[in-house]
């Protein structure tokens, strides 16, 4: 049987949330995406929390989809007797000018056919599960306390709070109102109505405004609306929403996403600016200066998103999704090597120092962050590293590393130029012959390939970013020669692709990494192979969900749905490779 994830994603930047296909609130940390949850039945099915509308008739089928070019989820529900729809959403919207993501989750029921008798379960839980939230019924709303916090849940049927457990008749629209603030609500269905109508004008603005290839069009929209809740308001951007999603079953390898890395936040920004999205890098700036401020040298490869949470990794005592174990909050590889940062922060904030349309003044404050990256790029050129698939108990000097000293080297040498800043520029100059010295040394001669690591013959999916980030060029003999061993070596029938099949501190790994599987298509495209890169894609969107949302791993047998949800590195794929078969001659900014 072939697992995927039935549930859809909500959020405004604020805070985000998994509904699943029966309309129970399946993940919602709170009051950010990496607070505690208070509902995560996804982990822990009994003392996890709950936030469901059930009918009392059995439910015969269920359905879910989003309105057209919004993050608005729409969840039908269709029992014996009737059938109802509920219409989940986290506001968001100007006023005038200031971008509003209010603490706020509006849940709107709406009777479609029949006769639907339905009861609102909701019982929030805080500390992991370890606090279940006492409740105190008001005039006009259920009063939660959650430690230091409070909750509020109102709605415009005032009698269905005082008695949750009783069942009563749909029969107009019900609005259901969660929000950290005890607010007066003077008419809650227009109040509800308003926030309705602004937050999808919101939306539908923002995908106006983006540049939408022809091809694949429906799930590039629905990959930029997905990424786009991945970007918390301080600018950072999280891997995943969620924490210890096995990567396949049995495989312990459940980790917690809820962090901003630097290397995914380089794949996140780099779609956003294919999408011609100047917004989210300006924020983004903002908060690697306050990285730099914190850390001045060495950074850490990820961060936590207000950079005021402890990254510590400890295991929690809870059941797990499917009773996969463990559950893990925080994350070790904060206090790993992984040097390959340096080059993509420079890499990625490129295209910020390259906007004209920001004031000259303002970009070169932060030109300390691009002088700090290259000084730690020369301190740690001969440092072996973890890498981007994050060895716990192994450092080489990998391929991938010096391939983004080389791009970061590149984007460094455009900075320097348009500021003219000597410093940058003879650091840049220093450091990009001996990131080349250190890729040729992944070649091997005997077989004409380029390897995982100086002094190893592992064949490594990373490697094919030597050809969709044109270090190797797509007429190259290298590249065709590399592109076909990948292919023998670490791809499946089905289009899908291994990270690499070697022994790694937890065995062998069972299950496919997405974005790889982009990679190859995008390196199809770019080498002149369109029609095999567009047959690809369209197997592998096959692996989203039933609403285009895509998980960070897929089993190579199965085909299910594994690992963190939804995965920015699949839907930042997905983009990256759709822009190279509509333009397989884009040359990236840095060349």
């Amino acid at each position: 049987m072939i697992h995927k994830y039935a549930m859809g994603i909500i959020g405004n930047g604020s805070w985000l949330a998994l509904i699943n296909d029966f309309g129970n609130v399946s993940w919602l940390c709170w009051p950010h995406f990496d607070s505690s949850f208070l509902f995560g039945n996804l982990l822990d099915k009994n003392n996890g929390g709950n936030f469901q509308i059930q009918p009392q008739s059995e439910i015969i089928s269920t359905s879910q989809k989003y309105l057209n070019d919004t993050n608005i989820l729409i969840t039908t529900i269709e029992t014996n007797d009737g059938r109802f729809e509920i219409n989940d959403f986290a506001p968001i919207y100007y006023s005038p000018s200031d971008l509003i993501r209010p603490h706020i989750f509006i849940r709107k029921i709406i009777p479609k056919q029949g006769t639907n008798l339905i009861k609102i379960e909701c019982s929030p839980t805080y500390n992991y599960g370890g606090h279940q939230c006492s409740s105190n019924i008001k005039e006009d709303c259920i009063h939660f306390n959650l430690l230091k916090e409070d909750l509020f849940i109102y709605s415009s049927k005032n009698d269905i709070l005082s008695n949750l457990s009783a069942y009563f008749i749909l029969n107009e629209p019900i609005y259901l109102i969660m929000t950290n603030e005890n607010h007066t609500w003077y008419d809650i269905k227009y109040e509800a109505e308003t926030l309705l109508f602004k937050t999808k004008d919101y939306w539908e603005t923002w995908v106006k405004n983006l540049a939408i290839p022809p091809l694949f069009n429906n799930e590039v929209i629905r990959s930029a609306l997905a990424l786009n809740l991945h970007v918390f308001n301080t600018g950072a951007t999280i891997a995943a929403a969620t924490t210890s999603l096995p990567e396949f079953l049995g495989s312990t390898r459940n980790w917690d996403y809820r962090f901003c890395w630097m290397r995914d936040s380089y794949y996140t920004l780099l779609a956003f600016d294919l999408l011609n999205n100047k917004e989210v890098i300006i924020n983004y700036t903002q908060f690697l200066a306050l990285i730099n401020e914190k850390y001045k040298e060495r950074w850490p490869p990820l961060h936590p998103i207000s950079l005021d949470r402890d990254p510590n990794e400890f295991e929690l005592n809870l059941p797990g999704y499917l009773n996969e174990k463990p559950v893990r909050i925080g994350n070790q590889a904060f206090e790993h090597t992984q040097n390959d940062i340096y080059g993509q922060v420079i890499t990625t904030l490129l295209p910020y120092f390259t906007n004209d349309k920001i004031a000259f003044d303002l970009r070169k404050k932060y030109l300390p962050i691009i002088f700090n990256m290259l000084n730690m790029m020369k301190k740690t050129m001969d440092e072996p590293d973890n890498g981007l698939w994050e060895f716990r108990g192994l450092k080489q000097f990998h391929c991938y590393t010096y391939l983004f000293h080389w791009a970061g080297c590149k984007s460094a040498l455009k900075i320097a130029a348009l500021f003219n800043d000597k410093n940058i520029q003879d650091l840049a100059t220093k450091n990009l012959p001996k990131a080349i010295e250190k890729i040729e040394n992944c070649y091997d001669e005997e077989t004409g390939l380029y390897y995982q690591a100086i002094g190893n013959k592992n064949m490594d999916a990373s490697l094919l970013q030597l050809i969709t980030m044109h270090y190797l060029k797509p007429d190259d003999p290298k590249a065709k020669r590399l592109l076909s061993t990948l292919e023998k070596s670490l791809s499946s029938e089905n289009g899908l692709f291994y990270r690499y099949i070697h022994q790694d501190d937890f065995g062998a790994p069972d299950a496919t990494f997405l974005i790889c599987a982009f990679w190859y298509i995008e390196a199809l495209a770019i080498m002149d192979n369109k029609d095999k890169a567009i047959s690809n894609l369209t197997k592998i969107l096959n692996y989203g969900n039933h609403l285009n949302l895509f998980s960070e791993d897929v089993h190579g047998k199965t085909g299910s749905q594994w690992g963190n949800f939804p995965q920015t590195y699949s839907h930042a794929g997905l983009i990256q490779a759709v822009n190279a078969i509509h333009n397989p001659t884009y040359i990236p900014l840095y060349l």
